[in-house]
């Protein structure tokens, strides 16, 4: 029984073995590998037999030739043949002929019968049909022992009778090893394969709405342009604000034009929290007009500087103050306020819009996770992401049907523009 555990420890050891290159290697050495794995099985199975009776091994030899040759393909099966027949005379005694006779045989079946046609075979046809041939061809090597030696069979029958169940359900779940090993494997590139698809359709779409704040502005300030009785300084104005969105439009397609590759060096710079915020107010007024919305702005410190990056800030506020435009319903107000506290600026957006759940408040800046019909969530994700590289944070309170307060909270920074 040891010898029969051991002989079972080198049939599973190389299929092991074999399925770490085979995730690793290059597929054209693949074959290779196969070959050299399943080649030592082989050796180390004769070196170890579970028994030598009168000069016949009894080992579990054809498992690892089967399977070298089924999912290596016929020129793994003739090097595999040659490997076999070569140790075999080595090792000589009297089962010499019969180990020709038998592999001889399971080669012609494999090449003609199996091979062509294995791939596409069930498991259980797999499990079932190679059992079936192991099994097979022990009896056959048995009786043809018999028929040549007429002594074989004064062998202890159940110590025979073992030997062929063994190699019978060793081979089965040797297959099945290796096609659960097999299919682990291909289930982890169908899955890295998806998650590329995912992080492009991601991309994609982030593109889209990021891209279409500017242009939506862009509009608002165009529709405005038609206004009878406008004056030049105000068609100035709208035609300078709504370059500067077309110029943010094309930086934010340029950021994830580059977004696989690594950072380059980002100015970080002194910025004037309130200037800002009225900038973002002056850009965000024509749209909360066509919504029906009022734009207010309490900004109760000239003097609050944080560091940072101007466009990202922007793209912040802009994406925060256009959900809450959306949130608000048959009019309303959003409120901006800006003020100082224990070190830190305090930029609050306050709306008077449907509010959110403590449930949803939970998921904000989830990808994907929106409570508008047509969103995406990537607008919120961006801006959590541009507080948190700032050394920030976000905290949202909110009430259904009453409103939802966004505070943005940032180190205050006296200090001089750098670079890294």
């Amino acid at each position: 029984m040891e010898s029969l555990l051991i002989n079972i420890l080198f049939v599973l050891l190389p299929i092991l073995i074999f399925q770490i290159f085979y995730i690793n290697i290059d597929s054209k050495y693949k074959n290779i590998i196969l070959a050299t794995v399943f080649s030592f099985s082989i050796i180390i199975c004769m070196n170890f037999p579970i028994s030598n009776y009168q000069g016949h091994l009894f080992d579990l030899r054809y498992i690892p030739f089967v399977l070298g040759a089924l999912y290596g393909g016929k020129k793994v099966a003739i090097f595999l043949y040659v490997v076999f027949l070569v140790y075999r005379f080595y090792l000589g005694g009297a089962g010499i002929y019969i180990a020709f006779f038998d592999s001889t045989l399971l080669l012609i079946i494999l090449l003609f019968l199996l091979i062509p046609k294995y791939h596409t075979y069930s498991l259980r046809t797999k499990i079932s049909g190679t059992m079936a041939l192991l099994g097979l061809v022990a009896i056959i090597s048995l009786i043809t022992c018999q028929t040549l030696f007429g002594f074989i069979f004064h062998a202890p029958f159940i110590f025979l009778s073992t030997f062929v169940v063994a190699q019978t359900l060793t081979m089965g779940l040797s297959v099945y090893f290796l096609e659960y090993l097999i299919t682990i494997d291909t289930m982890k590139k169908q899955l890295y394969h998806n998650e590329k698809l995912k992080s492009l359709s991601e991309m994609a779409a982030s593109i889209s709405h990021e891209v279409r704040n500017p242009l939506t502005v862009t509009r608002g300030f165009i529709q405005l342009l038609k206004s009878p009785g406008i004056d030049d300084e105000k068609k100035n104005s709208y035609l300078d604000l709504s370059l500067q969105e077309l110029d943010r439009a094309e930086s934010i397609i340029s950021d994830y034009l580059t977004f696989a590759k690594p950072h380059e060096n980002i100015e970080l710079e002194l910025l004037n929290v309130t200037d800002e915020v009225n900038y973002v107010v002056n850009v965000m007024q024509p749209y909360a007009l066509m919504q029906n919305v009022s734009i207010k702005k309490e900004l109760f410190s000239n003097e609050s500087y944080i560091l940072g990056n101007k466009r990202q800030l922007h793209q912040c506020l802009i994406n925060l103050s256009k959900n809450a435009i959306e949130a608000i319903q048959n009019g309303g107000k959003l409120e901006f306020k800006v003020n100082k506290e224990n070190e830190k600026v305090l930029i609050q957006l306050t709306d008077t819009g449907v509010g959110m759940s403590s449930e949803q408040i939970a998921r904000l800046g989830v990808p994907f996770f929106t409570n508008k019909e047509k969103g995406t969530g990537l607008g919120t994700m961006v801006a959590f992401s541009i507080v948190k590289a700032m050394k920030g944070e976000i905290k949202v309170n909110s009430k259904m049907n009453e409103g939802t307060t966004f505070t943005i909270s940032i180190p205050e920074d006296k200090g001089t523009s750098t670079v890294f």
